[in-house]
């Protein structure tokens, strides 16, 4: 208490300046209208200049939460719409299910959501890490796909994180085909470019052509069927001539992967354990 008694004594003349200006200030202000309009509109500006940048920073740090809410509205959605397609597969009405544009093979699927916490796109056989694992009900083998199309296949899960082998991993091989037509195909990623995969053993039957969509298959358990995987950019005969290989230019931009969908066949245990009784494997 001393010190700062000491300290306003000593600089008293500089309070005392200080004292007196506001008073001066608070003067003109009070008995001069256009200096009172100008501080008030000053005063006012930066008040709302001040609320402003508070509303910005709170609007920025509510997103995460924004996009939590979405990503868990768009999943029941899907949810959704597996239902349907499985109720419309169960009546056999051929005609309204072609009229809905709605491949259904009558299989329900799974839904779940997770963050990217790792990623790697620097490797050729590239992983990525996500926040969720068994305890939130992912296992092994369920596919992975985000907003714009997949991003792979889940290889192994712990109890709260799990790891995907992506498309750009040259262990990664999926089902897929061209949209609108019966041609099916393998894509598999050569290490290269990471905007792009390959389409390998197209049938030389196949009707493609540069610009087609390509999309999951539908054969495996793993993924429902028409998911966006990319679009041809470029076709030529394989090394041998007897099929097609195509330059896929993925829908995923996997720099940029942060938010996904994890599904799952509920019936894919059942599936699987019947294959293995009559592989032997």
């Amino acid at each position: 208490m001393q010190t700062l008694l000491n300290f306003i004594i000593k600089h008293n003349h500089w309070f005392l300046f200080l004292l007196l200006e506001g008073a001066g200030v608070m003067l003109v202000v009070q008995f001069n209208s256009y200096q009172n309009a100008t501080i008030f509109t000053s005063a006012n500006r930066a008040v709302g200049n001040i609320f402003s940048i508070i509303s910005d920073v709170n609007g920025y740090f509510a997103l995460k939460s924004e996009n939590e809410r979405l990503l868990q509205h768009n999943r029941e959605l899907l949810e959704q719409v597996g239902v349907l397609n499985e109720k419309l597969a169960q009546t056999g009405d051929s005609a309204t299910i072609a009229a809905l544009g709605q491949g259904t093979d009558g299989r329900g699927f799974i839904y779940n959501t997770a963050s990217v916490v790792n990623n790697s796109v620097n490797s050729v056989n590239n992983f990525i890490t996500l926040d969720k694992g068994t305890a939130d009900g992912v296992l092994p083998e369920m596919g992975l796909f985000c907003d714009k199309g997949v991003v792979g296949i889940i290889y192994t899960a712990s109890a709260h994180y799990s790891i995907a082998i992506p498309l750009l991993n040259s262990k990664s091989s999926i089902s897929c085909r061209i949209k609108g037509s019966e041609s099916f195909s393998t894509l598999q990623w050569d290490g290269d470019d990471i905007r792009h995969s390959n389409l390998v053993d197209l049938p030389r039957y196949s009707k493609l052509s540069v610009g087609d969509t390509v999309v999951t298959s539908g054969f495996s358990s793993i993924f429902p069927k028409d998911i966006p995987i990319g679009t041809i950019e470029a076709i030529e005969d394989s090394d041998d001539g007897m099929f097609y290989c195509a330059k896929v230019l993925l829908s995923t931009d996997f720099t940029t992967l942060d938010k996904v969908y994890i599904v799952g066949s509920k019936g894919y245990e059942e599936q699987k354990e019947l294959e293995q009784s009559t592989t032997g494997k």
